[in-house]
């Protein structure tokens, strides 16, 4: 008996011994685990996840991204339209009201191809202008104020002899209604749309009133019968002698009618020119001006123009 209750109490110790082992090995192992986690990483102090998460935080907010996050570039805002752009897009109709002013210049030349005798003279024309535009096709439409007073010169028919000259001199005006059409544009800076040069032609019908005066004329001295020494000349007050004779009634302030009471004065007078060359020039949208030049069949012409943009 006293044998069996000695192996029982080596048991007994056998077993309070490994329990104690096992317990001593389980703190061992924790503590060995705690301590690997600690040193790789993965295990984390409350502190040091409050300190990641506050940086963390403040990198977002500062717009700083993680190293290796992908960083989308900001497309920069479009640029604002300049509305004083001067371009004309393709397709739109732009429109301006303004003035203009020409010289035309009725060269003495030209009156020699049909008459002989006159003098060259400067008529200036002025008026408002209406402008449409449209794909570089622009319709220039006037009405423009002429005048064609002249200063007495002498004047006859190519056929006519001396005896024929008469002294004329005029205060003729002319009210124009015109209608330029500039169908060739092209431009000198495609990209701004500033400078361009047209070409063209106009046409146009223009209403007469005022005086024209023409009177037989006889030389001061017979010997000098220089038709382009018009102080050499005198009106005839009458008929009289082979330069004033009694072949019309045009003496002293003879006023010629017009053609609808009988006479050689138009009544109505066209406007032809072709070509028409223009410089254009439109520094912003709303503002366009023109350099014109041109032929037309009372001679040659230049002038100025400026409209506003509607």
């Amino acid at each position: 008996m006293d044998h069996i209750k000695t192996g029982r109490r080596l048991v007994s110790g056998v077993h309070a011994r490994a329990a104690a082992l096992a317990a001593l090995l389980g703190v061992v192992s924790f503590a060995s685990s705690a301590r690997a986690q600690s040193e790789d990483g993965s295990g984390k102090d409350p502190d040091d996840s409050l300190a990641a998460e506050q940086q963390a935080k403040d990198e977002q907010e500062q717009g700083d991204g993680a190293p290796g996050d992908k960083v989308e570039a900001v497309a920069p805002a479009p640029e604002a339209a300049d509305d004083n752009a001067p371009l004309e897009r393709d397709g739109k109709t732009y429109r301006f009201i303004g003035a203009r002013f020409r010289n035309v210049i009725v060269p003495k030349f030209m009156v020699n191809f049909f008459a002989d005798g006159g003098s060259t003279v400067n008529v200036f024309t002025v008026g408002p202008e209406f402008v449409t535009r449209r794909d570089g096709l622009e319709i220039d439409l006037a009405i423009s104020y002429a005048d064609y007073s002249m200063d007495p010169f002498l004047f006859k028919g190519k056929q006519d002899d001396n005896f024929a000259w008469e002294m004329v001199s005029s205060d003729l005006k002319l009210l124009y209604l015109t209608a330029d059409i500039l169908f060739v544009e092209i431009p000198l800076d495609k990209e701004k749309g500033r400078f361009s040069v047209q070409f063209g032609a106009g046409v146009g019908i223009g209403v007469v009133f005022g005086n024209l005066y023409r009177a037989q004329a006889y030389p001061n001295d017979p010997s000098n019968l220089n038709p382009d020494d018009v102080g050499a000349w005198s009106k005839c007050a009458g008929p009289s002698g082979a330069f004033c004779d009694a072949s019309n009634n045009h003496y002293g302030n003879y006023d010629e009618p017009s053609w609808v009471n009988g006479g050689s004065k138009p009544s109505v007078f066209p406007w032809i020119s072709f070509p028409q060359v223009s410089f254009r020039y439109k520094p912003i949208k709303q503002l366009q001006t023109r350099l014109d030049t041109g032929f037309s069949i009372t001679g040659f012409y230049f002038g100025l123009s400026a409209g506003y943009g509607l």
